[in-house]
């Protein structure tokens, strides 16, 4: 599928985490398999899993050939929070695999990006960047990981064992972890459209809609785009 990204989606179906309110793991076993439904046509998917679910038995999940399942242990430090988790299997998966893509989109695998094929030609324009990212504010402090794209090389040289420094029970977010790791680092940089996602939040249960704040926000960097042809600077 062209020279496009791998895409890598982040699963625990039966949740292990504290404070997580969406845990009917039925509705989230139907939510990942839409997610793989729907990213599966756009290039490679690696689907990480890390929870108690019995993925070899469940057929649905192994019907496309250019889906990858990856299943890795519980982990073993359920107080630390989704973020941890995530990461530390975020670590495992480009350890262990043979030939892992040389760069990738991680989302988080209940989440559907309404205009990911926007997102995927952004991430595969320029080849030189090395992370592309998002704010949750403008110099937010706070970066946003439900969607990022990275070379592995960059990965394993600046995330690899960030999730080490989470811990939710004390408020350390991963999102905080990742901002201090890709600070005034080079070829970093925002998406140059804002990733529209409607989702349904692990922490909150609650089901998120795209505001229109992000609307504006989404036209407002496209405009600066197509006037002064550069990305905003992270």
């Amino acid at each position: 599928m062209k020279n496009y990204p791998s895409i890598v989606l982040t699963a625990t179906i039966i949740p292990n985490a504290i404070l997580t309110e969406h845990s009917d793991f039925m509705q989230r076993r139907t939510e990942y398999l839409k997610a793989i439904d729907f990213y599966q046509r756009f290039a490679d998917v690696y689907f990480l899993e890390n929870s108690s679910y019995d993925l070899a038995s469940d057929a649905e999940f192994s019907k496309y050939k250019n889906v990858h399942i990856r299943k890795f242990p519980i982990s073993g430090y359920p107080q630390k929070g989704k973020g941890f988790q995530e990461f530390e299997m975020l670590d495992a998966w480009l350890s262990a695999e043979a030939s892992p893509p040389s760069h990738w989109i991680k989302v988080t695998g209940r989440y559907i990006v309404q205009n990911f094929s926007e997102i995927l030609q952004d991430c595969s324009d320029n080849k030189e960047d090395e992370l592309i990212i998002e704010r949750k504010f403008f110099r937010s402090k706070f970066t946003r990981t439900d969607i990022f794209c990275v070379k592995s090389s960059f990965y394993r040289s600046h995330l690899l064992g960030a999730y080490k420094h989470c811990n939710d029970a004390s408020r350390r977010y991963i999102e905080h972890v990742v901002s201090a790791k890709i600070k005034n680092l080079d070829h970093v940089r925002v998406f140059g459209v804002t990733p529209l996602i409607a989702r349904i939040s692990g922490s909150t249960g609650k089901a998120y809609k795209i505001t229109l704040i992000e609307k504006m926000k989404y036209w407002i960097n496209r405009l600066v785009f197509k006037l002064y042809k550069r990305h905003r600077l992270i």
